[in-house]
């Protein structure tokens, strides 16, 4: 062995060779503190991880705008709970969903809004697919895709479906674009283990084969294992801090690079040491051959690569910005270990020969590699630029990607949500496109309804658009009856169900001329018994007249009848004071009634005081006979009226009949007009009616119209709220 030592001994160099064991011990106990104090870097960034959406890109923008418009979420966050059964769903999967709905409602942490479009036999068809075993409803969640809180809010909805069990035959799942990058993350992690330990066994088979040696290996493999860890834990202690934002993406790159470079800076080491003892140097003189010959390499190409990754921090996208901060870290920690600890261990080994070469190294094919690139410079080029163009022909069928499920594994819960629900629904379904219109004043009106629809119709024309939902199109397409060929034919419904009434009443308009008819044979039979009635009162009027006068002249005689009557009294009174002494004697006779002659005078003095009866009789029988005679001409004098009213009554006949005849005329002429009218009103509606059943049927998206009346009904209403904003002024189409 050669004698021929380095004469620096001092500087770095040198007093890390004479620092060798306390600076081993220090990193070494600085990397278990940062990994065994303070979570994994995997956690730490779990919790710090930031949005994966740019907040300066228009969709982002656009869908906070809408959120806030709508007064429905302040994210980009939404998540889609896919029901699929196997059989088509009834009400048991209904009552699953509805407390799925109330349990989502009532977590406000981490559901800002619920579209509950399945609870609604109105807009249910909306979301469920057409073999009904499936249905959706979509999340708006609390937190920015990728970020904590929205990874937070996609676990917090798995719980409850997990705590919640289906009916028998129904299974629930969570996805969309929000759970779909919580599982690309959490694949993330998973895959960081194994791209770790796949990479050291690698790394470790590639160093046996180089340097077959166990302890060269060993000690790589150490360094590489302190830098790694020194650079994770040092990441993970100031994201822990809050002082560094970087996503889950930051951490398999960052160790990456920690591993590589780290092997690197190690084998740059370890082989100018070694090339170094292979030229006949000792083991010290070949330390600081070493340190001198790679030390600036090293510091060179860690700070380029570090500066390299902050460059990062100058895109907007958040999966490259949020490498920037670690990453960089993680590369200036690796170089000071790279500079130090990697230094000590190698005075360390170096002691103890653990790192002398255990076989000549082998250069000549290296330096004809050289001599030839040298010489022949220019075709040489030529060469490496032609397979690097052969190697650029795979450009020309690259076609870019978005499609972030190509790149998770199958078997994330998001991914098998969506195999589920494409069995049922269209892949654009559960990942459609929103576009919002915004204006001035309140949209809620016949003539904006138009304008929307015509940007619907525009879209759905779109080559590639399979449909397009709206507030003129809930289902995807035209609101039945929204045609003007239908409201115009809807026109005459009220017309055709009159119809019936008015055929009905022209038929009691002729009802009416057969009772008219009947009513003038009537009027026509009483008028001929008027007649008859009124010569037979002039008949009686005559007679009660002639029955009148005898009665006057029967008084005339009672009253002569009377006066004689009453002289008669007079003189048989007279007669009676001359003789009442002897009268007196036949009443004072007790025996009187035994003789026939005292009987006899005695009763014809009895007779003379009957006369003055008779007289007072016959007074109250003239009286009598005075008032029926009074009577007798009040009834006489009514028949007379009567007598003098019947012709004129019988003189009215006339004119009635023969109004109530031209009524019937009237009514006749009334009832045939119609009824050809009716015939023709028919044929009308029937044209309308075809016409407008026909443009129903079609469900053509031209020449739509919403009355006014269609914004007071409530079924309409709830549409409104689903895809108008609570004051109106803006709207969103589902493409």
């Amino acid at each position: 062995m050669s004698t021929h030592t380095k004469t620096t001994s001092t500087g770095i160099p040198g007093t890390i060779r004479k620092l060798a064991v306390p600076i081993i011990l220090v990193w070494v106990a600085y990397t278990a503190a940062v990994n065994l104090l303070i979570p994994q870097v995997e956690k730490v960034g779990m919790a710090n991880a930031v949005s994966m959406s740019p907040q300066d890109a228009p969709s982002v923008i656009a869908a906070k705008r809408m959120g806030e418009k709508f007064q429905e979420s302040k994210s980009d966050s939404i998540a889609m709970v896919v029901l699929v059964g196997d059989h088509p769903l009834g009400e048991a999967a209904h009552r699953y969903y509805q407390t799925l709905i109330d349990k989502f409602d009532a977590d406000t942490k981490h559901v800002e809004h619920v579209h509950d479009f399945w609870g609604d036999m109105i807009t249910a068809a909306g979301v469920q697919s057409s073999d009904g075993k499936a249905a959706y409803v979509q999340l708006n969640l609390a937190g920015d895709q990728g970020s904590t809180q929205g990874n937070h809010s996609v676990d917090a909805i798995r719980t409850i479906i997990h705590d919640t069990p289906p009916p028998p035959g129904v299974r629930a799942y969570v996805t969309g674009p929000a759970p779909l990058t919580t599982d690309s993350l959490e694949a993330s992690d998973r895959g960081m283990i194994k791209m770790t330990v796949v990479t050291m066994i690698v790394i470790t088979i590639m160093l046996a084969l180089v340097y077959r040696s166990i302890s060269t290996v060993l000690l790589i493999l150490a360094v590489v294992g302190i830098e790694m860890g020194a650079a994770r834990g040092t990441v993970a202690v100031i994201g822990h801090l809050g002082l560094m934002d970087f996503s889950t993406f930051s951490v398999p790159l960052m160790t990456a690079l920690s591993i590589a470079a780290g092997t690197d800076y190690a084998i740059f080491l370890i082989g100018r040491y070694q090339e170094a003892r292979q030229n006949g140097e000792d083991p010290e003189a070949a330390y600081y051959s070493a340190f001198h010959g790679v030390g600036h390499v090293i510091l060179g190409s860690g700070l380029t690569i570090a500066g390299a990754m902050l460059t990062l921090r100058l895109t907007r996208l958040s999966y490259f910005n949020s490498l920037a901060y670690p990453s960089a870290l993680a590369l200036i920690i690796v170089v000071a270990a790279a500079l130090t600890v990697a230094p000590a261990i190698l005075v360390i080994a170096s002691r103890r020969g653990l790192l002398d070469p255990k076989r000549m190294m082998k250069t000549r094919g290296w330096r004809k590699v050289g001599t030839a690139t040298v010489r022949w410079p220019k075709p040489i080029l030529a060469a490496a630029t032609s397979v690097v163009l052969l190697g650029l022909l795979a450009m020309i069928g690259y076609k870019t990607s978005y499609d972030d499920r190509r790149y998770i594994p199958d078997n994330v819960p998001a991914n098998i949500g969506y195999t589920a629900a494409e069995k049922h629904f269209s892949t654009a379904r559960l990942n459609p496109d929103i576009m919002t219109i915004e204006s001035d004043h309140d949209m809620r009106n016949p003539t904006d309804m138009i304008v929307l629809d015509r940007i619907a119709k525009a879209l759905f024309r779109i080559k590639g658009i399979a449909m397009v939902q709206s507030i003129t199109r809930p289902l995807g397409s035209p609101i039945a009856h929204s045609s003007i060929p239908y409201q115009i034919s809807m026109s005459s419904v009220p017309i055709t169900q009159n119809l019936q009434f008015l055929k009905e009443r022209v038929g009691d308009i002729n009802t009416m001329s057969d009772d008219m008819g009947a009513m003038i044979a009537s009027m026509t039979k009483m008028q001929a018994l008027m007649v008859k009635f009124s010569n037979s009162m002039h008949t009686t009027v005559g007679s009660a007249n002639n029955m009148v006068d005898s009665a006057h002249r029967s008084v005339a005689d009672m009253n002569t009848m009377k006066a004689t009557l009453d002289e008669m009294r007079d003189n048989i009174a007279n007669f009676d004071d001359e003789v009442r002494p002897f009268r007196n004697y036949f009443y004072w006779d007790p025996h009187c009634f035994n003789i026939p002659a005292c009987w006899g005078m005695r009763s014809a003095f009895d007779a003379m005081d009957g006369v003055d009866k008779f007289s007072d009789n016959m007074a109250a029988l003239q009286t009598d006979m005075t008032a029926m005679v009074d009577g007798m001409n009040a009834m006489v004098n009514g028949m007379a009226d009567i007598d003098t009213l019947a012709p004129q009554m019988v003189a009215q006949f006339g004119p009635i009949i023969s109004t109530a005849t031209t009524m019937q005329n009237t009514l006749q002429t009334i009832h045939s007009s119609f009824t050809g009218l009716i015939t023709q009103m028919q044929q009308m509606t029937d044209t309308a009616t075809a016409m407008g059943e026909a443009f129903d049927a079609s469900k053509s998206d031209d020449y739509f119209y919403l009355p006014p009346e269609v914004f007071a009904n409530p079924d309409f209403q709830k549409g409104l709220k689903l895809f108008l904003s609570p004051d109106g002024k803006a709207a969103r189409l589902i493409i």
